[in-house]
């Protein structure tokens, strides 16, 4: 008998990085999330200006950033999981059947904001990696260094090393 071949350790799993990023921004998003919130405001503020200040690939990453459907669908997918699991356990079987809606909401908004925020945490460090060549990239990069003075800032370590390869 013939064994199907391991998987391959996590590290060089073609998922694992991807989840690890995943991980670390939506890590980022919690611990930093004051300093993320002055820097999403600065962003927000230029956006509402005309986007003037953006270079091409922040207008890029903005564009993206604005049709990405993923924290929705992910929303979308958990609370319909969740319905068809509470229907077939009967539950609220003797209510309206619209009513499987309001116990399905926190499966709809709780994946939602998870996803939402590790993506917006994403965009907002693509957003201040380019401080050597953009001016809008280190304003944001100063506001985030003045909004987490004090902390050990991941997500700087992240941007020097980033800044130390190019």
């Amino acid at each position: 008998i013939t064994r199907p071949p391991a998987l391959p350790p996590l590290a060089e799993h073609p998922r694992a990085a991807a989840m690890e990023r995943f991980r670390w921004h939506l890590s980022a998003a919690i611990k930093e999330r004051e300093a993320f919130a002055k820097v999403r405001q600065e962003v927000h503020d230029e956006i509402a200006a005309g986007g003037q200040a953006f270079s091409e690939r922040q207008l890029q990453l903005t564009d993206w950033q604005q049709r990405d459907f993923v924290p929705a669908l992910t929303g979308l997918f958990f609370s319909c999981s969740a319905m068809v699991a509470m229907r077939r356990m009967n539950f609220m079987s003797k209510s309206h059947r619209l009513m499987i809606i309001l116990p399905a909401l926190p499966f709809y908004i709780i994946p939602y904001q998870i996803v939402y925020h590790a993506k917006e945490a994403e965009y907002l460090v693509e957003m201040m990696r380019e401080d050597k060549s953009a001016k809008f990239a280190k304003r944001l990069r100063s506001k985030f260094e003045v909004a987490s003075k004090g902390l050990d800032s991941a997500v700087l370590d992240e941007l020097e090393a980033g800044a130390e390869i190019e």
